[in-house]
């Protein structure tokens, strides 16, 4: 019996590759989905965190914005912990990404999570009427004292009341935002540490149980946490469905021949995260074109053979790799098309929200030979960490 290897088109991938692809960063994954009235829910990232609920806290199907059920708090001792002391210091350095849906049912002053305790750590706040324009703001104690995003500068937008917003705060760097339903209410450039938040852990309603004034009143639903990784660096759409809970890991796999006749690699169980962080496939010609993708939310022409191609979501840092191929048919070429990565004058070096292409025919190791070319199709794919 001899075996013949198959040809590249003969290869297709199935099975969904739906996922996210920073949910091995992701530290904390609350939906609060469970039944009216219950006082348990559960942390669907890989640390499993538990919860406490405190007071009348509970889990609510009046309202939520995605699965049926959110968390309820009264306004009145109402809250919730987690007494782990990972976050004491999870985002004192680097970057991070925090974001939730909340939908407030009073104008108060009211802390809606953080690690703060006494001088130190960490809040999210919604600032109440009165303060300013009613507006979300985070602050955080460095070795200079307070720190504030989105008070006294920045758009402080007033949040409907009985309407669910989502919220984000990222770091990226020393480049702090806040955002309201995708859009950037304020940057703040701080290059300091968040000074730990001693042993308090992580309280959700309330910052302090003692503050009377600061429980929430209203809804809470889908908060994340994801150290190490900023999301979000610019304008953005909020999600329109729940988090993802996997990396895209269900059902990978790769088949020889259409037909499926039975030969299978990695059934199940590879991790997207660690194969492609993004690919694509677009049309390179006329007017450029994305056929399809993941992890890429916008193609630009910059002229003959040249492209930028940005992420949905950015890149942990700039040492990803980009591979690709493409082919182009004109009345002068019928031939595969080199793909290269470029730089110019305005990004001579990687960078985590896009990366730049050429397509063209020649050889790369002779550039006056090398002609750029419009590719009918092109199809890259990004690795990284």
């Amino acid at each position: 019996m001899s075996l013949t290897k198959p040809t590249l088109n003969n290869l297709r991938a199935a099975g969904t590759t739906t996922g996210d692809v920073y949910f091995p960063q992701t530290k904390l994954l609350l939906p609060f989905d469970g039944a009216n009235a219950a006082t348990t829910t559960s942390d669907l990232s890989n640390r499993n965190a538990t919860i406490t609920f405190n007071g009348n806290a509970s889990i609510s199907t009046a309202q939520s914005k995605f699965g049926g059920s959110s968390l309820y708090l009264d306004g009145t001792g109402d809250y919730l912990t987690i007494a782990d002391t990972y976050w004491n210091s999870a985002i004192s350095s680097g970057d991070f990404t925090i974001e939730f849906w909340v939908r407030l049912s009073s104008t108060a002053y009211q802390q809606v999570f953080g690690t703060r305790n006494g001088n130190n750590g960490w809040n999210i706040v919604h600032y109440g009427v009165g303060n300013e324009n009613s507006q979300f703001l985070f602050y955080f104690r460095d070795s200079a004292g307070w720190q504030y995003v989105n008070l006294g500068q920045g758009t402080r937008t007033t949040p409907a009341q009985n309407t669910w917003h989502h919220v984000a705060v990222t770091r990226s760097g020393s480049t702090w935002k806040l955002f309201l339903n995708g859009t950037v209410e304020d940057t703040v450039t701080n290059a300091n540490s968040i000074v730990d938040g001693a042993s308090n852990g992580l309280g959700i309603g309330s910052r302090d149980p003692h503050a009377s004034d600061s429980y929430v009143t209203g809804y809470l639903d889908n908060i994340r946490i994801t150290p190490g990784i900023a999301r979000y660096t610019s304008n953005f759409t909020p999600p329109t469905t729940a988090y993802l809970t996997s990396a895209g890991d269900v059902n990978k796999q790769i088949i020889v021949n259409s037909t499926a006749d039975g030969v299978a690699i990695g059934t199940g169980g590879i991790n997207q995260a660690r194969i492609a962080k993004a690919w694509v496939n677009f049309t390179g010609t006329g007017t450029v074109a994305i056929k399809d993708s993941y992890n890429i939310s916008s193609l630009t022409d910059n002229g003959t053979g040249y492209y930028t191609v940005s992420f949905s979501t950015a890149m942990s840092n700039s040492y990803y790799t980009v591979v690709g191929m493409g082919h182009e048919t004109t009345d002068t070429h019928d031939q595969d098309a080199t793909v290269r990565i470029y730089h110019d004058s305005l990004s001579n070096v990687m960078q985590t929200g896009f990366f730049k292409l050429s397509t063209g025919i020649g050889p790369l190791d002779t550039q006056a030979s090398f002609v750029h070319h419009d590719a009918e199709v092109v199809m890259t794919q990004v690795f990284g960490n």
